[in-house]
């Protein structure tokens, strides 16, 4: 059965492939249906801050953009990896973005899958582009620009969720979320996580999330926004996958 599933993830991976390579907007379509369910919206996280996706219409503008102004992404089809909780299964994807100039960027892509029925469909993606010195995090406090964007993310955030007010399962995972994040990242403190901004949808007995939150780098002086997704069960992560957003406009 694993097996299975792997060959169907690396032929919607082919897909994602040569629909970024041949980055002709009349694959929409085709790139969508493979991945998506078209009764239930997914959410697509892009790259840079204030890059959060969940309408049909920015899907779209969001996967236009990408093949009319970003580089070909060569990805590895088959050297991915999966890990099954419960319905739920967690894919990360990497993949080389070449602009065909004067650099290539590795890009990490973090699926989440969930079985529903006849259905085996993405209900969360990400693009993750590691950072470098090429590609710094994004300092709040030292840009308006970002701050507003910042800003905005939090807005369709907490329109997207609605009120939260007195959810429990949210509090408890907010709590768990802070803890790994100090585990696992101990430079970074003052670690701001809040119920209103953490998306969670139910599947069988676990639940996928995803969240934006704000840290503080004591040493850099900086306060910087990060990124998480992941899948829960009960009141803990299961598994999850922590970013910083990176600074779009270079130098």
């Amino acid at each position: 059965m694993k097996n299975e599933k792997r060959a169907l993830i690396h032929s919607k991976l082919e897909i994602m492939k040569r629909c970024y390579q041949e980055r002709d907007v009349s694959n929409f379509d085709r790139f969508f249906d493979a991945f998506f369910d078209r009764d239930r919206l997914p959410i697509i996280i892009g790259t840079d801050n204030g890059g959060w996706f969940h309408t049909m219409g920015r899907i779209n503008w969001l996967i236009r953009y990408d093949w009319e102004h970003w580089g070909n992404v060569d990805i590895d089809t088959w050297n991915f990896t999966l890990h099954e909780y419960g319905d739920l299964d967690m894919v990360r994807a990497r993949g080389i973005l070449d602009f065909q100039e004067d650099r290539a960027w590795d890009i990490d892509i973090v699926m989440i899958f969930s079985r529903d029925r006849d259905k085996y469909v993405c209900r969360l993606m990400q693009f993750k582009v590691p950072r470098n010195e090429l590609r710094p995090v994004v300092i709040l406090n030292r840009s308006e620009e970002e701050q507003n964007k910042s800003e905005k993310e939090m807005k369709d955030l907490i329109s997207l969720n609605g009120n939260v007010n007195g959810d429990l399962m949210r509090e408890h995972l907010a709590g768990s979320i802070k803890a790994m994040i100090r585990e696992q990242r101990p430079y970074l403190d003052s670690i701001d996580v809040r119920e209103e901004m953490i998306y969670m949808e139910e599947c069988g007995d676990g639940y996928l999330f995803a969240t934006t939150g704000f840290c503080v780098n004591s040493e850099l002086n900086a306060l910087m926004p990060f990124r998480m997704v992941g899948i829960g069960q009960g009141y803990g992560i299961a598994d999850a996958e922590f970013s910083h957003p990176f600074v779009n406009r270079l130098g």
